[in-house]
């Protein structure tokens, strides 16, 4: 017995370490073992619940419905709703946004009051979409999609990825599919937890290859550290870097 649990321990030191090791510098590579060891890690993320990892939309729901994320209305995660919006309002007033993963609408509430020109909000929990149906008018809309397959039929001044972007099976392939909807001029904001090292390598591939305009780092007094990039993908004068 003793025996049997030391080598469990063994190898999910392995794994963590594998782990670890994946989203310091292999992650997002175009190398053969990159997409190897990819499957690894992605198996044992999924049969342990670890990480920031891809949920069904059955799940999702069940957590909005169970009050899951209801701490995102909360206090220590205000200055990020506030920086999101005074970068838009700043940078694109009166703007067409694409809310990409809106959950309950919580960056609505911080941005609405600078006026937009649209604003589509979309996200795979069909509870947390439903609860949106009182702030919808003609000018804001809310969608029930997989975001990564989802295919606007519009364009947009700005496109939002408010810690969302890391909960999708192919994040880096999903932001640059979600270019093709994002006018000439337009910006795209991602927010990251810094306590993700998944949401981490995203935002290090991310910084790689596109330009971005601005950052900021919010540090609450919890620890709760999160870093605000404002991208411009479309700008013909950014130093692009050739992923290896």
């Amino acid at each position: 017995m003793f025996l049997h649990r030391a080598k469990i321990r063994f190898v999910n030191a392995c794994y963590r370490l594998l782990h670890r090791l994946y989203y310091a510098g292999l992650f997002g590579r175009r190398l053969l073992v990159a997409d190897r060891v990819a499957v690894i890690v992605q198996r044992w993320e999924t049969a342990r619940r670890r990480g920031d990892i891809p949920q069904p939309a059955a799940v999702w729901d069940a957590q909005y419905a169970a009050g899951r994320w209801d701490f995102l209305a909360g206090l220590d995660q205000l200055a990020r709703y506030s920086v999101i919006a005074g970068y838009i309002h700043y940078l694109k007033p009166e703007a067409a946004v694409l809310d990409v993963g809106c959950g309950e609408g919580l960056l609505l509430r911080s941005y609405r009051p600078y006026g937009y020109s649209r604003y589509l909000g979309v996200d795979i929990a069909a509870n947390a979409v439903a609860r949106l149906s009182a702030a919808a008018d003609e000018r804001t809309h809310f969608v029930c999609a997989d975001a990564e397959t989802f295919h606007p039929d519009e364009s947009f001044d700005v496109i939002v990825f408010n810690e969302s972007l890391y909960y999708f099976r192919e994040p880096l392939t999903t932001f640059a599919r979600y270019l093709d909807f994002l006018n000439q001029d337009g910006i795209v904001i991602v927010s990251t937890f810094l306590g993700s090292p998944r949401a981490v390598s995203i935002l290090k591939r991310l910084r790689e290859k596109y330009a971005v305009l601005d950052e900021v780092q919010i540090k609450h007094n919890k620890k709760l550290e999160m870093v605000c990039s404002v991208f411009k993908p479309h700008d013909d004068n950014k130093n692009r870097k050739t992923n290896s």
